[in-house]
């Protein structure tokens, strides 16, 4: 049975629900997926309630999720390097319908994952992307370099300070008070409770002064202006969010001020670089699986089932949540026979489905 959660009108978390959906087929250079999990974002959230900005919010019903892992059920003309049965983490644009049981994705956006568990690789795509893309491409991380990560105990903070550790830099952590010591485990080498201490004088007293050469920031608002401050000569901020609204102030008052120490402004939407650099993107994301299988990344997940995406999207906009929420498809004993055509093949088919088991014939994709 192929389904999904769909949000079936604008609303509070009670408006996601299971609808039945036919299998999609993938076009050329893609790839159907079926899925196994899928990660919930705040993007899925702000779809939900309406809130999407001026033309960019997608038709209702929606089936949200960017990003997910499961089984390669078919490929499309023109794939290199995937085969049905292939287990692989995806990422993919708003539709990739995510909270559903099946997606198809192109394929420089899919990756083998070997034997990681779904849940955990259904986790990584967009937060360690989106880090790791900051962090070398834009932000030019490297050893002995600083770097300044708001929000450090989310689920992109959570990422940045793993990969920027790895790296050799010196991270400095800016969380609220309950979240201290989770930063701390993290690896931060200095951690700021922003609530009740001043980041900038905070900084500079972890850098003797200099300041730093990278702050990545989603806040926006105020904090962009402290950035300024607390940036070192030649330093970078990069905004990738407005949790607390579009960044304040002006050319006039605040960059002009900091003409002298040729600081840099960027902002960073990861789909920006998702959509422009294909190759480079899935170079990247193996590069980012590669760290996973290594232990460099330890991504902090909470799994709970699709049915139960409702409670998932309440916690996610309650603050509730550490790291990052998933939602698990079981499938029960689902069994993978390469090829229907063979005697044997058949009564192996034959043997599971009398054992109770669900058979899928990879080969003509049915599934009984």
């Amino acid at each position: 049975m192929s389904y999904a959660v769909e949000i079936t009108k604008t609303g509070g978390p009670e408006v996601l629900a299971k609808v039945s959906s036919d299998i999609p087929q993938p076009s050329a250079r893609e790839i159907l997926i079926r899925n196994h999990a899928g990660a919930v974002n705040f993007i899925d959230t702000i779809i939900r309630r309406g809130e999407m900005p001026k033309g960019m919010m997608p038709d209702l019903p929606h089936v949200p999720g960017v990003e997910g892992a499961g089984i390669v059920e078919a490929v499309g003309d023109g794939v290199d390097g995937f085969a049905i049965g292939d287990r692989v983490a995806w990422m993919g644009p708003i539709g990739a319908g995510g909270y559903g049981t099946h997606s198809v994705i192109g394929a420089p956006y899919v990756t083998k994952i070997g034997d990681l568990d779904f849940d955990l690789a259904a986790s990584i795509p967009v937060n360690a992307m989106t880090a790791y893309h900051m962090l070398v491409n834009l932000g030019g991380a490297a050893a002995g370099k600083s770097v300044l990560v708001h929000a450090a105990a989310g689920g992109v903070g959570t990422m940045i300070q793993h990969i920027a550790k790895h790296l050799g830099m010196t991270v400095i952590a800016s969380v609220s008070t309950d979240k201290m010591d989770y930063a701390k485990a993290q690896g931060a080498d200095h951690v700021i409770d922003y609530q009740s201490e001043d980041v900038t004088t905070r900084v500079m007293a972890a850098t003797d002064g200099k300041g730093v050469d990278l702050s990545l920031n989603p806040i926006s608002g105020e904090t962009l202006k402290s950035d300024l401050e607390a940036l070192a000569p030649l330093g970078t901020a990069v905004i990738f969010g407005f949790l607390a609204g579009p960044p304040a102030g002006t050319f006039a008052e605040d960059l002009a001020k900091h003409f002298q120490k040729s600081v840099a402004v960027r902002v960073s939407d990861i789909y920006t670089y998702f959509g422009n650099r294909p190759d480079a993107f899935s170079a990247d994301m193996a590069t980012v699986f590669d760290l996973l299988g290594q232990g460099v990344l330890r991504p902090q997940i909470a799994a709970l089932p699709i049915s139960k995406a409702a409670e998932a999207h309440r916690r996610l906009e309650a603050g509730e949540t550490t790291g990052k929420l998933v939602l698990s498809i079981d499938w029960g004993d689902l069994v993978w026979v390469k090829s229907h055509s063979s005697p044997a093949a058949t009564r192996v088919s034959v043997w599971l489905w009398s054992k109770g088991s669900q058979t899928v014939l990879a080969q003509r994709m049915l599934c009984t």
